[in-house]
């Protein structure tokens, strides 16, 4: 072998002695490892649900009629392992709402199934009714929803009317909605833009069912003014000291004593109507015997010289 091949030989060797050397300086050395507080914060992955949970859900435990009030009697608790959008966790959540529809046994109550508006703000035997105002009928437009009112009326003398009249005609009336105001929704004010707040044209009243004829009547031939009652006050007027007033419609004479009673109920009452007249007053004025007919409702009045009579018909 020539001189310069041993040479090379030599160098390769070395070479590979150097390769080697870093290769194993390479694997004897761990990687630096990072300390935990270094690292960013994660949250921690949701634990999963656990099998089987269940959750309490209100239901009907009996069927319950469109109409109704809700009552703690009426409602149960049931658990569901799934909880029905908008469903109800306690009753009394649900105690007094008015159901809107008929919800059978075992449903869960659900807010579309419950009424919305004035109505939940109404009591048994009462219709909400809505009267014209103005300034001056609405107590200068200080009148309010929730708040209480006497509703009087004013009759002018006419041909139904004996003469020119100011009656209460309904104590201790609650109002529903004044204007764009109501029960159950803020006063609206004054508009974003800046301009006038609208003025109240109606008045939403609760009026006892037997007693809306009579509002109709008032309001159509008279005029209307609410008188605003201070909190807490409830006297009523004591009518059993006054004439009763007759219904259009009189009772059949061949009905039970207990029909007869049932004349009296609210429904029964407005079905069998009002007059002006009666409004009036003029049916209760004595009248001769021979006139002790059927009460139409319904009167002329004559005049000779300077008397004046008033003639059924």
């Amino acid at each position: 072998m020539s001189s310069l091949s041993k040479i090379i030989a030599v160098l390769l060797l070395i070479a590979g002695l150097g390769l080697a050397g870093a290769a194993w300086h390479l694997l004897s050395v761990r990687p630096e490892t990072v300390p935990a507080a270094a690292l960013p914060e994660q949250a921690p992955p949701p634990a999963p649900e656990a099998a089987g949970a269940l959750h309490p859900v209100i239901v009907a435990a009996r069927p319950i009629p469109a109409g109704s009030r809700l009552e703690a009697a009426q409602l149960t608790l049931a658990h569901w392992p799934a909880v029905p959008q908008g469903a109800f966790g306690k009753a009394g959540a649900l105690e007094g709402e008015v159901a809107r529809v008929d919800i059978g046994e075992g449903e869960p109550l659900l807010p579309s199934m419950l009424a919305r508006g004035l109505s939940r703000q109404l009591k048994n035997g009462e219709r909400a009714v809505a009267v014209a105002v103005d300034e001056v009928a609405g107590v200068g437009n200080r009148v309010a929803p929730g708040d209480t009112v006497d509703v009087f009326f004013e009759l002018d003398k006419g041909a139904e009317v004996k003469g020119t009249q100011a009656r209460l005609l309904q104590a201790g009336v609650r109002v529903l909605a004044y204007g764009d105001a109501a029960l159950g929704r803020p006063d609206p004010g004054v508009p974003a833009k800046g301009g006038a707040a609208p003025v109240p044209r109606t008045a939403v009243l609760a009026m006892p069912v037997a007693d809306v004829n009579s509002l109709l009547l008032a309001s159509r031939s008279g005029r209307l003014r609410l008188a605003l009652r201070p909190a807490g006050d409830d006297g009523q007027p004591d009518v059993t000291l006054f004439a009763a007033r007759q219904p259009v419609l009189p009772g059949r004479p061949d009905l039970s004593p207990a029909q007869r009673a049932a004349l009296g109920d609210g429904l029964n009452r407005a079905y069998a109507g009002d007059s002006l007249a009666q409004l009036d007053g003029a049916a209760d004025a004595p009248r001769p015997a021979a006139a002790a007919t059927a009460r139409s409702g319904r009167s002329v009045e004559i005049l000779r010289g300077g008397q004046s009579e008033r003639v059924r018909y």
